[in-house]
């Protein structure tokens, strides 16, 4: 005698779910191909990184062009408070280096300025001309590796006997991407002559 068990509901439906005929499933796919709806709003997610990446492109760039314009505005405006002094002193220097750091704002952070005072000279009026360094002060975080020599300079200043003071600023641009595009150096070199004597001294400057 062979005993007939009810097969149970939830078992017959888990049945009939697991083996959906092909038919079916293929009418279930044709169905979800042919359906347009929601089409637009996937066309915005892909293409919403996308926006966006190139949006903080454009804005980093404009950024960094006002970034250098600034770096290049603080070397002029140190070289020319500089400029009209006679008598200095490293504290006063310092000062001169906060009142620069002011044109950054709002970015946050100062620049590294060095200032140098170097001589054109000539021994003879046959012997070539010879750049000297008279004193220099910087802020504390300018780095000198990257910095040129403050005797270097361009040919055509080198022509005659004349002082001058050289104004080196370094930057350091982090973008809006940084996780895309590397932090910028940015760098600016500044000449100007004293305006109200021969040379500006700081008795108490290094060279």
């Amino acid at each position: 005698m062979v005993c007939k068990r009810k097969i149970p509901s939830c078992l017959r439906d888990f049945i009939a779910r697991a083996f959906i005929p092909y038919a079916v499933l293929r009418s279930c796919i044709c169905r979800l191909v042919k359906d347009e709806r929601g089409v637009s709003a996937v066309e915005f997610a892909l293409l919403l990184p996308v926006m966006v990446i190139i949006y903080a492109g454009v804005a980093d760039v404009s950024r960094g062009v006002e970034v250098n314009r600034k770096v290049n505005r603080v070397a002029s405006m140190v070289g020319d408070l500089l400029s009209k002094q006679i008598n200095v002193t490293p504290s006063q220097l310092d000062d001169i280096f906060n009142i620069g750091a002011t044109v950054m704002a709002p970015s946050g952070r100062a620049p590294e300025i060095r200032i140098s005072f170097v001589k054109v000279e000539q021994k003879t009026v046959t012997s070539p001309f010879v750049v000297k360094l008279d004193w220099s002060h910087k802020t504390p975080g300018f780095d000198t590796d990257k910095g040129a020599d403050p005797i270097d300079l361009p040919e055509n200043l080198r022509k005659e006997v004349i002082n001058y003071i050289r104004i080196d600023t370094q930057y350091k641009h982090i973008p809006f991407t940084s996780y895309i595009v590397p932090s910028l150096s940015m760098a600016e070199t500044y000449f100007v002559s004293p305006r109200y004597t021969d040379a500006v001294l700081c008795a108490t400057c290094g060279s």
